[in-house]
């Protein structure tokens, strides 16, 4: 069966499957075998205190496999947001995640790197308004 779909074309994934961004939880020991499986596979940034450990845990992911992944960034819980969505954007993870909140000026920093980025929201006047900020 073939499993094209827009997500997994968005994706480069090989199903239409994304991990949730777990917390603590949500690191390269889950995401990555989430990707090498066929899912798309999501780190949460805020599972690090600093961003020098989200980078080493990208680093870690792509040990693993050679598939696409991303980083979730839940704007107004993740501390040192700012540096967190810098490092994902220099490891160039293809797909950075935001949730919660505004997120335009994070997803205007990610669009001007040539990435992809996706805001995850709950209601369709959310989802209207994201669109319109560009994810």
């Amino acid at each position: 069966m073939n499993w094209k779909t827009r997500v997994t074309e968005l994706l480069g994934s090989k199903y239409p499957i994304i991990q949730g961004a777990f917390g603590g939880f949500g690191t390269s020991a889950l995401a990555a075998p989430v990707s090498q499986a066929g899912g798309f596979g999501i780190i949460t940034a805020s599972a690090w205190r600093t961003p020098e450990r989200l980078r080493e845990d990208i680093k870690k992911a792509r040990s693993i496999t050679d598939k696409p992944f991303g980083v979730n960034l839940s704007v107004g819980l993740c501390p040192r947001i700012d540096e967190m969505r810098d490092v994902s954007i220099e490891e160039r993870v293809p797909v950075i995640f935001t949730s919660a909140y505004r997120a335009d000026n994070h997803g205007k920093r990610i669009h001007d790197a040539g990435l992809k980025w996706v805001h995850k929201v709950a209601t369709v006047q959310h989802a209207l308004a994201a669109e319109r900020q560009g994810a």
